[in-house]
């Protein structure tokens, strides 16, 4: 069933600001939960933000796709030859960005940084090694980002293959302490929301 069909045709979901705005109210109304979690990185927290809710949904991944590529797209000084989503929150993100960027004419390329290589087939850590060339600079993607070490561990992977990786985007930065560490590795974090838009 279609979750937007209070918007009226041409309206807000048509123009950067308003996909924004439904991004943002998704996120509060369903990823958002306030109650105590354990997180990936073992810390305990009072809430939680499940980013998969909405970025496993066709619908609203289109919407996320339009809202990251228009901010990717309007980051001047960014430059990279491909983007990267960290698995898992992180895939849809950039099938949706490839998408958006199909559409506006200015397609893109995306690999997968693998968390370590594999015992079978090509063993590559990173693939498709097709779109790669040595020194060729990965931009990261990342749903929810907390102390930014999922972030870290697929940039020195990246790295030690001989690519560079200067900045990573996500769609939540929680400010608990990730832009710092990653910023500390030689990473800038760039976030579209952050705790602060979320948690009231």
């Amino acid at each position: 069933m279609a979750k937007f069909n209070n918007i009226a045709e041409g309206s807000a979901a048509d123009n950067a600001a308003g996909v924004k705005t439904l991004v943002l109210n998704a996120i509060k109304t369903l990823c958002y939960e306030k109650k105590e979690f354990t997180l990936a990185s073992g810390k305990k927290s009072d809430f939680y933000i499940d980013l998969r809710r909405i970025s496993f949904d066709g619908e609203y991944l289109s919407h996320i796709g339009k809202l990251l590529y228009g901010e990717i797209k309007n980051m001047e000084d960014l430059k990279f030859s491909v983007i990267a989503g960290v698995p898992v929150g992180g895939i849809p993100l950039i099938s949706a960005i490839l998408a958006a960027g199909f559409l506006d004419n200015k397609p893109l390329k995306s690999v997968v940084i693998r968390k370590e290589k594999k015992e079978y087939g090509k063993g590559n850590l990173i693939e498709p090694v097709q779109f790669l060339s040595k020194g060729s600079n990965i931009l990261i993607i990342e749903d929810v980002v907390t102390t930014g070490g999922s972030i870290l561990k697929a940039v020195k992977n990246a790295r030690e293959e001989g690519y560079e990786v200067t900045d990573a985007v996500c769609m939540v930065d929680r400010q608990e302490g990730g832009a710092e560490f990653l910023g500390e590795n030689g990473i800038e974090l760039h976030s579209v929301f952050t705790r602060a838009d979320i948690v009231s």
